[in-house]
């Protein structure tokens, strides 16, 4: 069984260091307003830290970046996220600047709810990327791979940091590792607008910070 820790936003989104900002129309179109969440995880005003004991997973705020240990082999992967209700029906983009001695990455879509485990965009010590579809979202349990691990000139190896950026435009994802474009798949459909972080067993990873920007009709 995959373990999950859900670290959920409800009501109004925390301000500051991880908040949601009106900006005007005018940019983006007559109707559209552009909304962005972004947590640069200089204090635990967002609440990403956490400490699960009997599966060997934690979080820590410190230095300024998000600490995510997964010590355990009780299941593939372990997920943090934190629904802040973007909106998954326009274009948006989420991105954050990670490293870690294993694999690790950027999760979206994840729901409690419905048993969805969302989607990942992962990076590995090796310097391979791969897209993932984590299970319970419409195509079967399990995790399967859309883009299996690929080794790419604009991924950094070594546990080197690496910015991961997931853009909906469209109908299709566009991934971009360092600000690469590495790959184009047809988008899929996301259970809930959340964000956040996968890790596999044995993993020590580390976020400098994770945004998201998206548009809302009003």
């Amino acid at each position: 069984m995959k373990r999950i820790l859900l670290l959920l936003l409800t009501g109004t989104l925390i301000l500051g260091l991880a908040s949601c900002r009106r900006y005007a129309p005018a940019p983006v179109g007559p109707r559209l307003v552009a909304y962005q969440y972004v947590d640069e995880f200089n204090d635990n005003r967002g609440n990403w830290a956490f400490a699960d004991g009997p599966n060997l997973a934690y979080g820590v705020i410190s230095d300024g970046t998000f600490k995510f240990d997964y010590n355990d082999d009780g299941s593939q992967a372990y997920y943090v996220s934190k629904d802040i209700i973007f909106n998954m029906d326009e274009d948006f983009t989420v991105e954050t600047k990670l490293g870690s001695d294993n694999t690790f990455g950027l999760l979206i879509g994840y729901n409690a709810s419905t048993g969805s485990y969302g989607y990942s965009f992962t990076i590995d010590y090796n310097g391979k990327y791969a897209l993932y579809d984590e299970g319970g979202n419409g195509f079967g349990t399990q995790i399967t791979e859309i883009i299996p691990p690929t080794y790419s000139s604009a991924v950094k190896g070594n546990g080197d940091w690496n910015t991961v950026r997931i853009e909906q435009r469209g109908s299709r994802w566009i991934g971009y590792v360092n600000n690469r474009e590495i790959f184009r798949v047809p988008a899929r459909t996301l259970m809930a607008g959340s964000v956040g972080f996968v890790a596999v067993p044995f993993t020590r990873g580390e976020a400098d910070y994770i945004q998201a920007d998206w548009l809302e009709l009003e």
